[in-house]
């Protein structure tokens, strides 16, 4: 009897059909009340596969799981089981039926692959003998419950946890060696003698090494956190520029001997700096290396050579050429006055005597000016007190006269005067140039400050002169140019030598000078004098 014909059968009907399958194979069915259940829904509702097959290895009965599962082998009953099998089945199917049928093996969750269109499914099975009241095996039944997805999952990991185990080995190993060269770079990093920080793209500083600290004169790590790019000095001197340059273009760019305030503040550095990309994975600059090489020292020195050079060079020419013409320049002066007494207070020559007396009063003062050219001899030098240069003749009576035109002079001094070693002359020339500047660029009630201070730093002790005026400025062409020889914008009445003898004068006491200046917001001149050691 066939499925279709046991779903036909009444349920007087199937009980009498179980009561012959007793009769037949000894069945004992006392203690149980068919009416209670109805096994055939249960088994046919079943999501695992059910079947029975007889001892001539025929199946009985398959459910619906079966059906659904194998719909190209949902063939009749009654049929020898190996017609359903995949001929890559066969040996494991005949294996285990025979396990079961012939010595009464149990098979309990074992793993079975049969594949459907060409394709494996894995199952989990049980197979156990039937038996009659006599013990004797009449067939066997069998569940098989679809374990494909579990299986796949299972051989996933596994494949996945050998490929882990691999790659936690390689990781072990690049940490392992990474540790050394991160050693090695830390090493490298402390011990160069260059200055080194790490920025990120917005330029945070996120490293730094302890060269740079020195170089900047600052705590060690403390630049750390901060946001340089922003900074005034980092922007004035082009680095903030470059910075993003390098984030555009992602290549090394470099900088020699640009001039940068450090946030310390005071000493002005001349370095050379290298902007250095590090990209990332996806080819973006993850971080900027910038490499900082102190070479103010050596710009210095190379500076102060040439310039003591052709100083001297041209020193020597000046002080010969106004030593030459000093007693002509007087013979003159002699000469114009005899025939200025001698000329009647009316006649038409009175006038040009009058001009040659002026150019020859110009001459005069560039001859001196000429004169103040020549080095400065070491051993005429002395210790002078800026605080009582700045307060002793003659320029308390610029100042005195400033005041009583109507200008605005403020002086400002510290309690403890700053030394230097200089000839009180050069310091009074240096101060009376520059008032006659502010003088020349302020008006009537202007006013003018006279500030002097001393400051410490990491490379000693230094005295600070800062002229200021509120006058009209100069643009920034006029401030390339103030230092050249014979450059004024007074002009007749200016020579055009004063602050090139005021560089020459500052450059031989080993001290800098700072003009900062815009048109029509006034200029401050600051000069930097090395302190006398006591």
């Amino acid at each position: 009897m066939n499925i279709n014909e046991l779903k036909q059968l009444s349920r007087e009907e199937l009980v009498e059909f179980v009561e012959n399958l007793n009769k037949c194979y000894d069945l004992d069915t006392s203690g149980i009340d068919l009416r209670l259940a109805d096994f055939r829904t249960m088994v046919e509702s079943a999501y695992d596969i059910i079947f029975t097959i007889d001892k001539d290895r025929r199946i009985q009965y398959r459910n619906k799981a079966w059906i659904d599962t194998f719909p190209s082998r949902s063939a009749e009953l009654g049929k020898v089981y190996t017609d359903y099998l995949h001929e890559i089945e066969l040996e494991r199917g005949n294996m285990v039926v025979d396990s079961v049928l012939k010595n009464g093996q149990v098979f309990d969750n074992e793993l079975l692959r049969i594949y459907e269109n060409g394709k494996p499914i894995y199952f989990v099975t049980n197979f156990s003998p039937i038996r009659a009241n006599n013990n004797e095996i009449v067939g066997l039944i069998a569940i098989m419950r679809n374990y494909t997805e579990q299986h796949q999952i299972q051989k996933k990991l596994k494949e996945n946890t050998k490929i882990l185990e691999e790659k936690v080995k390689e990781q072990i190993k690049q940490a392992e060696e990474l540790r050394n060269l991160r050693d090695l770079n830390e090493e490298i990093i402390n011990n160069v003698p260059i200055g080194l920080f790490m920025v990120d793209p917005s330029g945070i500083v996120i490293l730094e090494n302890p060269k740079l600290s020195e170089i900047m004169v600052r705590e060690p790590n403390s630049l750390v956190g901060v946001n340089v790019i922003a900074y005034s000095g980092f922007i004035e001197a082009g680095f903030t520029a470059l910075f993003e340059q390098v984030l555009a273009t992602k290549k090394t760019t470099r900088i020699n001997e640009a001039r940068y305030i450090p946030m310390s503040g005071m000493r002005e550095l001349v370095v050379n700096v290298t902007f250095d990309p590090i990209l990332g994975r996806s080819g973006v600059v993850e971080k900027v290396l910038v490499m900082f090489e102190d070479v103010t020292e050596e710009v210095k020195i190379r500076h102060k050579i040439s310039r003591t050079e052709k100083m001297t060079e041209l020193g020597m020419l000046a002080s010969g050429v106004a030593s030459e013409l000093k007693n002509h320049i007087n013979n003159m002066a002699m000469d114009l006055n005899f025939v200025d007494t001698n000329v009647d207070e009316y006649s038409p020559a009175a006038e040009y005597i009058d001009s040659l007396k002026k150019e020859l009063e110009r001459i005069k003062t560039i001859s001196e000016q000429l004169l103040s050219l020549a080095v400065i001899d070491e051993r005429d030098k002395e210790v002078c007190e800026l605080n009582k240069i700045v307060t002793g003749h003659p320029i308390d009576v610029i100042i005195n006269r400033l005041r009583k035109d109507g200008y605005d002079v403020h002086v400002n001094l510290p309690d403890e005067s700053p030394e230097v070693m200089a000839t009180p002359g050069q310091l009074q020339q240096l101060l009376i140039q520059f008032l006659e500047n502010a003088e020349d660029a302020i008006d009537p009630t202007g006013y003018i400050a006279i500030d002097v201070e001393s400051v410490k730093t990491g490379e000693g002790s230094y005295a600070v002169l800062t002229i200021t005026d509120d006058g009209m400025g100069m643009p920034e062409e006029n401030l390339k140019k103030v230092f050249q020889p014979f450059f004024t914008t007074k002009g007749k009445k200016g020579t055009g030598l004063g602050l090139m003898i005021v560089m020459n004068i500052i450059g031989n006491l080993g001290g800098t000078i700072g003009i900062k200046t815009k048109p029509g917001e006034g200029t401050s001149i600051r000069v930097v004098l090395p302190q006398a050691k006591k």
